[in-house]
């Protein structure tokens, strides 16, 4: 089942391709997300050819128009290249442009002097962008300890009450705020193993357990899936048989959770493993 489930992903994956890149959605224009997802699921070497092409003279992946500069895709670029100067020169970028420190209040009581990487240049921190940001770094420039540990620290900051992760705030005007299931799990695959993260893994884990059923879009199921095998736990299986039924439907177009179903369900899933 687990590569009729990896074939059936890429099948879907593949009709978003758009030249050698992939799009958010078929028919839709090559961005640097879905392409670097896809380069990582399908081990696609016209996807690497797409992105060496899309890099930006900083080092940087992403989408710019107007005034606004995104890059949050930049951490996925690197995960997807090869070992070479455009890799490089996309963790140098990542480690440079850290997101900003902001204010805190009661709309939003986090410690603003950990910055973690926000979607957009010159923003706030938020829980998913800071979660690739340390899993790169991790698996790709692990010496380099200190962007690493304030990406934890941000993370541990803006940990939901109980445990787990929403968009990256645990209180607004003293309301609890809950945690979802997609950036709980994508933070539990950035922070595995790490040595000071163990108890906010653990309580983490428990989250997800609670939320993945009552979270069954593809996308948080792909997210979990791979987050439970990274973790090697047996609660992968019925998660596994969960996607299998998004997938049968051929309804899902979303080129980024087909992409992370393919990492789930295939080799591209050691792209994200740890030392």
């Amino acid at each position: 089942m687990e590569a009729s489930r990896f074939e059936r992903a890429a099948e879907l994956l593949l009709r978003t391709r758009s030249g050698e890149g992939f799009g958010p959605v078929p028919g839709a224009p090559a961005e640097a997300e879905p392409t670097a997802l896809a380069a990582i699921a399908l081990d696609d070497e016209a996807a690497r050819r797409w992105l060496v092409q899309a890099q930006h003279e900083d080092g940087s992946f992403g989408i710019r128009t107007g005034g606004v500069v995104s890059t949050a895709a930049t951490s996925l670029a690197a995960l997807a290249l090869p070992p070479g100067s455009e890799r490089e020169l996309a963790l140098d970028h990542l480690i440079a442009h850290p997101a900003e420190k902001v204010r805190t209040g009661k709309d939003s009581p986090g410690d603003g002097s950990i910055p973690g990487w926000g979607w957009t240049e010159g923003t706030a921190g938020w829980v998913e962008p800071t979660s690739r940001a340390i899993l790169a770094l991790r698996r790709l420039r692990p010496q380099v300890t200190e962007p690493i540990e304030v990406g934890v620290r941000y993370l541990a900051n803006r940990e939901c009450i109980g445990g787990g992760w929403n968009y990256g705030n645990r209180l607004v005007y003293d309301v609890e705020l809950p945690p979802y299931g997609q950036t709980t799990a994508l933070a539990l695959v950035a922070l595995r193993g790490h040595p000071s993260a163990a108890e906010l893994v653990e309580r983490g884990t428990a989250a997800l357990r609670r939320l993945w059923p009552v979270e069954r879009g593809p996308l948080t199921l792909a997210v979990t899936l791979a987050a439970f095998r990274l973790l090697d736990l047996p609660d992968a299986e019925p998660v596994a048989t969960a996607l299998d039924v998004e997938l049968e439907g051929a309804t899902v177009s979303d080129a980024v959770a087909l992409a992370w179903a393919a990492i789930a369900s295939g080799p591209g899933l050691s792209a994200l493993e740890l030392g």
